[in-house]
């Protein structure tokens, strides 16, 4: 006969010790817990929630100072010129380099620099002048910015000393890259019709001396 086993002797579980109940209480100890991130944060609950009641000026928004680049750098009243200006300002067709293509309701009426700054003042007493810009690079004259209002004129109809540039030329205007070239009189934003080419012929016309 086979002997019965022996009963496993089995683990003795020591009993929770809890610490002595306060005074006031029933004799039931509170039951021990881990402390909580809020327990952890109550510091900071509390200051946070007293610089609130401090006052307004805690929270009040400070407007970012956003820097303008090379604001100094101008002389006043004149803006910093860029394609990309060009494109979004005033709607012209300018590549990368600062080049504007000529065409699309466009024309630039090169006119001679003997001639160029009186058909300019011609042009403003008349109320009537747009953009006018000098290219420099060894170019005499300065090209005023015209809409061809579809007139179509060949070299030989030209005043002396003018020469009407359409498509396909393209022309250089000021930018940072294009430092040869300055604007005599700046396109505006906020206007920008063109004087039509008839006018500036007429221009040129009554500004020249016989």
């Amino acid at each position: 006969m086979t002997a019965p086993a022996s009963p496993q002797p089995q683990p003795v579980v020591a009993a929770p010790t809890y610490p002595a109940p306060r005074p006031g209480t029933r004799g039931i100890p509170a039951r021990p817990h881990a402390p909580d991130a809020a327990e952890h944060g109550g510091d900071d609950t509390k200051e946070f929630a007293m610089s609130m009641d401090s006052g307004p000026t805690t929270l009040r928004h400070r407007p970012t100072h956003v820097p303008t680049r090379n604001r100094r750098s101008l002389p006043r009243g004149e803006k910093q010129f860029s394609a990309r200006l060009y494109r979004e300002a005033y709607g012209w067709s300018v590549d990368e380099t600062g080049s504007l293509q000529m065409g699309g309701g466009m024309v630039g009426v090169l006119v001679q620099s003997i001639f160029a700054g009186a058909t300019a003042e011609y042009l403003q007493r008349q109320e009537s002048c747009g953009p006018v810009l000098e290219l420099g690079l060894g170019v005499d004259g300065w090209v005023f910015l015209a809409d061809p209002n579809e007139l179509v004129l060949s070299q030989p109809e030209m005043p002396p000393g003018v020469t009407v540039l359409g498509c396909p030329y393209k022309v250089p205007l000021p930018t940072p890259t294009n430092r040869g070239a300055r604007w005599i009189s700046p396109p505006r934003s906020r206007a920008r019709w063109l004087p039509t080419l008839a006018t500036v012929i007429a221009a040129v016309i009554a500004a020249t001396p016989n």
